[in-house]
């Protein structure tokens, strides 16, 4: 039979493992899933076919448990699950893995660490077996170039997903996984990896759900497809007799609006509104392109060819000459990374569109709204999205998340867009809107440069360029722009290229090696805490050689003993991506409770500390489930710890206990006790953020929650754990500081908030939360200590250390954007 050959092997006769029955969901009045019922089987590859809006993602939602029905019944292996049980960390459906349209990897992780993120044996050995496992997992794509130990933001859009895709693949007790539009970003050579992969693991008795708008995708690799339309159940048969034709019918398309358009007659070739001669940066060689008035042209070639390097060289030469670059027009640039690149996500989808239209609608610092809005409007009903204008864009569909994207772009009325893969995850019927539009605008003397995966797009352009290993090998127009002709270019080795590299001489290939070790070196986010520290070092031994004596040691390092365990308190809060405004406050309050109470009566100190630990807790509980900001919510705690202070003890007294004071002059050989405790207190940061088996959840809540919690983890126990152990390291801050000062004073640590925040931000955090480094921490402790020291050998008062603290935070962010701004 036909379909037998053409489609993956028939599928075994398993048992049902998700049974839907009359699924319904509601968004308030707006039904998206309408009655639904469905069996998915053991080893069978299921293709979910469906306009944008149909109601496949909320499906797939309430199958992977990260929605309830709001109607209906859902079985798995055989075992309703009731709405209650899918609640926090058990949210997800056990033994369904997904990847997602918009990709749900963590930048801040490696790729290692990605992998590990939902495997069962997460906690389990050494970095370096976890590094062993990654690189095995990741060989279902042979002959990727992909290093496991390197964080996933320096990969581009098709390594995310190849890291995506195994991590769901790969993983042990896997009875069902969901492929969301899981080639979107492939090369036709990595696609093909991923269809034998599939097909492997459907005979194996996996169930694969595969969500796609390629419909021959579907047509390769189904034994059964289901149609979803408006939202209902329209089409659930077996695949092997079904063609192309019968498919779009199915979907509601018309056969001959997909049918190939040949392109409009070029624009006016002898206007130049772009061009480029002999571009060379980054990984572009020599490329020389030129763009017409009125023509779209097409840049083509392997994933990672160079193609999306170019475009983003052109959009930031925009409307300017800039050495190889030469535009006489602005530029509009639809990115090919909507979730990072391109969405605005607390708008709507008309502010989404009309941003780029401002400038036109401003006059002297005055907005005509009315105008901008119509023309949001008209764009928005071009793409068939004017009913979605109020819509939060988040709540879209990827797909018209995308022709939102492009109603953007169009809305700027720049001549020439920059479109990097503009179908992406586009069903069939607002792609060939997409097409209309790109004729429409060459009809109105507009240009694009189009950057597509899928080869039968570029049938749509007026001339081709084909780029390897980032040069451009070849240029086809006419009849000579086919798949073929396109594909044999791809895989053409640049022969100059490749004989400059083979005479490289040694030195200059050491050159290359010395200049990736200095980018390493800048790229090392502790640089500047490391440099301020050393720095800081040297002018106090050129002032007082005598004070890295034993003793000099100890008088230098007792006054960053407290400071150093508040700011991993304080990193704790940025890694979640959160900032503690009251952390001086609750310092002081812990020290308060020392002088007052751990004399005296010790079972009532350690009580009113574990009281403070669990007041971070509440704080937590404030923050994720009542949603108020950590900057409000820390504000107003830093006023309930000083009230509590100021309560216990209105003037500065009590005493230190005895065996406190004794505790920390504990001397041992041959530094002071001091050194060692900040050594101490750096490494178990270090494992608390890196060596904890918990570890790579709590990176992973500060970088993405919504992601976090897409991925069935519980946002509240992630939070919670990391405001507990802030209020413990803010307790043991205000312990050193009474041993310190032998009392108790509410205001003793009020500069320590400010401080903390410059110390963990100078030693490699990022406020966006995920990303810390507690050893650069530690050090911009020391190196921030050290300053008022100096400042006090040189005569200068010490007022002047905050405003040096502030100084030295401008610079290392300073340093920071022109080091990512060099490597780029």
């Amino acid at each position: 039979m036909e379909g037998a050959g053409r489609n993956a092997q028939e599928p075994q006769s398993g048992n049902t493992v998700i049974s839907a029955r009359n699924l319904w969901k509601s968004f308030g009045n707006n039904d998206v899933l309408r009655d639904v019922s469905l069996d998915i089987r053991a080893g069978e590859i299921l293709v979910l076919l469906g306009p944008n809006g149909a109601g496949k993602s909320t499906f797939l939602n309430l199958v992977d448990g990260t929605l309830a029905p709001s109607a209906g019944m859902l079985l798995v292996n055989g075992q309703p699950v009731e709405s209650g049980q899918r609640v926090g960390k058990n949210s997800r459906t056990p033994g369904i893995q997904r990847v997602f349209q918009e990709l749900s990897t963590f930048p801040n992780l490696t790729v290692a660490e990605n992998l590990a993120l939902t495997s069962e044996h997460k906690g389990a050995g050494s970095r370096r077996e976890l590094v062993r496992r990654a690189r095995e997992r990741m060989k279902v794509f042979p002959g990727n170039r992909i290093d496991v130990r390197e964080e996933v933001a320096s990969l581009s859009v098709a390594e995310r997903q190849m890291v995506e895709i195994a991590r769901a693949m790969t993983e042990p007790d896997t009875r069902v996984v969901i492929l969301d539009e899981p080639t979107s970003a492939l090369s036709s050579r990595e696609a093909d990896q991923l269809a034998d992969l599939v097909m492997r693991r459907a005979a194996h008795g996996v169930a694969v759900i595969y969500v796609t708008h390629k419909l021959e995708e579907a047509l390769r690799l189904a034994h059964r497809v289901v149609v979803l339309r408006d939202g209902r159940l329209h089409f659930d048969g077996d695949a092997q007799n079904l063609t192309h034709d019968e498919l779009l019918s199915l979907l509601g398309a018309m056969v001959e609006q997909h049918s190939p358009v040949a392109p409009m007659p070029v624009g006016d070739m002898s206007r130049d509104i772009l061009t480029v001669d002999k571009l060379s940066s980054g990984r572009l060689h020599e490329v020389c392109i030129r763009v017409s008035a009125g023509e779209v042209v097409g840049i083509a070639g392997l994933e990672g060819a160079g193609q999306r390097d170019f475009l983003q060289a052109v959009f930031s030469a925009r409307t300017r000459n800039t050495g190889s670059i030469h535009s006489s027009t602005d530029v509009a640039y639809v990115s090919g990374d909507r979730k990072n690149e391109g969405l605005l996500p607390l708008w709507d989808v008309e502010e989404n569109v009309a941003i780029s239209a401002a400038p036109r609608f401003s006059r002297a610092g005055l907005v005509d709204f009315r105008g901008l809005k119509a023309t949001a409007n008209d764009w928005l009903s071009e793409l068939g999205l004017v009913n979605r204008a109020a819509s939060p864009i988040v709540n879209l569909s990827g797909g018209n998340q995308q022709r939102a994207l492009l109603g953007r772009a169009l809305a700027s009325e720049a001549p020439l867009l920059l479109l990097d893969d503009p179908t992406r995850g586009v069903d069939v019927s607002a792609k060939a809107s997409i097409y209309a539009i790109l004729d429409k605008l060459k009809e109105k003397d507009r240009s694009a440069i189009l950057y597509s995966t899928e080869l039968a797009e570029f049938r749509r352009c007026d001339r081709v360029y084909v780029m390897a290993r980032g040069h451009v090998v070849a240029e086809l127009s006419g009849a000579d722009i086919t798949e073929e002709r396109i594909t044999q270019a791809s895989f053409m080795n640049p022969g100059h290229a490749a004989t400059a590299a083979s005479r490289e001489a040694p030195w200059a290939r050491e050159r290359l090696s010395g200049d990736a070790s200095l980018a390493k070196l800048l790229s090392w986010r502790s640089l500047p805490a490391a440099f301020l520290m050393l720095a800081m070092f040297a002018l106090v031994f050129w002032q007082q050689p005598n004070a890295f004596s034993t003793f000099g040691l100890e008088l230098l390092f007792q006054a960053s003993l407290p400071l150093a365990f508040a700011v991993i308190a304080q990193m704790l809060f940025i890694l979640g991506g959160d900032i503690d405004l009251g952390l001086g406050f609750s310092i002081g309050l812990a020290n308060v409770l020392a002088a007052t109470y751990l004399g005296d009566s010790f079972a009532v100190g350690v009580l009113a500390f574990a009281a403070l630990i669990a007041g971070y807790a509440v704080l937590a509980l404030i923050v994720e489930l009542l949603g108020v900001s950590s900057v409000v919510a820390t504000l107003g705690a830093s006023f309930i710890w000083l009230g509590i202070g100021l309560t216990i003890r209105a003037t500065p007294g009590g005493s230190s206990p005895e065996w406190l004071s004794t505790l920390i002059h504990i001397k041992l050989w041959p530094l002071p006790l001091s050194c060692y405790v900040l050594a101490a207190v750096a490494l178990l940061g270090l494992w608390i953020c890196q060596g904890w088996s918990y570890s790579i959840r709590l990176r992973a809540l500060g970088q993405n929650r919504r992601t976090y919690i897409s991925l069935g983890f519980s946002a509240l126990a992630g939070r919670v754990t990391l405001y507990a152990l802030a209020g413990f390291f803010a307790v043991l801050s205000g312990l050193l500081l009474t041993a310190a000062t032998g009392a108790g004073n509410v205001n003793v640590a009020a500069s320590f908030t400010l401080a903390t925040i410059a110390a963990v931000i100078v030693g490699g955090a990022s406020f966006a939360g995920g990303l810390v480094s507690p050893i650069g921490a530690v050090m911009a402790v020391i190196g921030i200590s050290l300053v008022t020291t100096n400042l006090t050998f040189l005569g200068i008062s010490s007022e002047y250390s905050t405003a040096i603290g502030g100084l030295i935070l401008v610079l290392t962010l300073s340093f920071r954007s022109l080091t990512r701004s060099t490597a780029s």
